[in-house]
């Protein structure tokens, strides 16, 4: 095993230059600078692969972004595979990016609507491609009857899991909730937020933040959930989705983000939302009829076990490699 140290991690005016260069008129070499300030920077790494990188049958490099992948894949591409893991977001459109995904000899995506997003900003269907997905260890013991116990909590309850914040459209969430909530006749329940905490919680009886939770805690409040809600616009993969389905829970997804709602429809586990009144009345369905939402639930689980052990995820992995190895 080789080790490399990290000469910087991300710049102190990261955020600053980030502004600059995604909303504000630039040169290139801001651009090429991008990746060296976002970090890591670990110059003995690329030194390495200049000259050692053709000596190894296959090289993975993952997630498109760092400075090691968009440098590194450049130095041995014949030789490369890139697990890009890219969604829709500014940073891919910049120029250390545009050659990028036409140079390894195979792509991993985690998605295959990842996939047509690559291959439409960038038009490189001639690179083969595995659609690699994830592989989960089984869930470990967990206890949903404990976790109500332990935060004081009965009924009906709607989990979110993840970064409280307005980058994962929180705030959307906060709003249609507030509005399911507020109508008569909507059926009782709680909205639990477990996670970092970086955006003002409303102040409601019918929404608590928990902040981070254990792993074990994690389990206990998918299994405890009713339903798991997921606003966010911009993934490349909705692994909560996944552990929820390792439970029985069924989820409910914004129809704008095609990873997570191309998700949910290949494996069945849940419902769809693109308004206010769509969130109130699927959110409604999965809280009221309980058999229809217990069928998601273990289609999800169905779908989980089927594509997303770690056997199966290793089988994909070893037809990328299959796929880059240098002969």
């Amino acid at each position: 095993m080789h080790r490399f140290a990290v000469a910087s991690g991300r710049a102190p005016d990261f955020k600053d230059f980030e502004r600059h260069v995604l909303f504000e008129p630039h040169d290139a070499a801001d651009e090429d600078a991008w990746t060296t300030k976002q970090g890591p920077h670990a110059p003995e790494l690329l030194e390495f692969l200049h000259r050692e990188g053709g000596g190894y049958d296959a090289l993975l490099f993952w997630t498109y972004i760092y400075e090691p992948v968009a440098r590194g894949v450049p130095l041995a591409p014949e030789r490369s595979g890139l697990v890009s893991t890219a969604h829709d977001e500014l940073p891919l459109r910049l120029a250390p990016y545009r050659s990028l995904f036409h140079l390894p000899r195979a792509i991993g995506y985690l998605t295959p609507e990842e996939r047509a997003l690559v291959h439409r900003e960038f038009r490189n269907e001639e690179v083969p491609d595995v659609i690699l997905g994830t592989g989960l260890e089984p869930p470990r013991a967990h206890d949903a009857a404990e976790f109500r116990r332990a935060r004081g909590l009965a009924g009906p309850l709607v989990l979110y899991l993840g970064q409280v914040s307005e980058g994962k459209a929180c705030d959307e969430l906060f709003a249609a909730w507030a509005a399911f909530r507020d109508r008569h006749g909507a059926p009782a329940a709680t909205l639990v937020l477990c996670g970092t905490v970086r955006m003002e919680i409303p102040v409601r009886d019918d929404v608590l933040a928990l902040g981070r939770v254990s792993d074990e805690e994690k389990l206990g409040a998918l299994a405890a959930a009713d339903a798991l809600v997921l606003p966010s616009r911009l993934e490349s993969l909705g692994i909560v989705l996944l552990e929820a389905w390792q439970v029985g829970t069924p989820v409910l997804v914004a129809a704008v983000n095609p990873v997570t709602a191309g998700q949910v429809r290949r494996a069945g586990g849940g419902l769809a939302y693109g308004t206010p009144d769509e969130f109130a009345a699927r959110l409604t369905a999965l809280l009221t009829d309980r058999e229809t939402a217990r069928q998601l639930g273990a289609r999800g689980r169905a779908w989980v076990e089927r594509e997303c052990t770690l056997g199966a995820f290793d089988r994909r992995l070893d037809e990328l490699v299959d796929l880059v190895a240098f002969h």
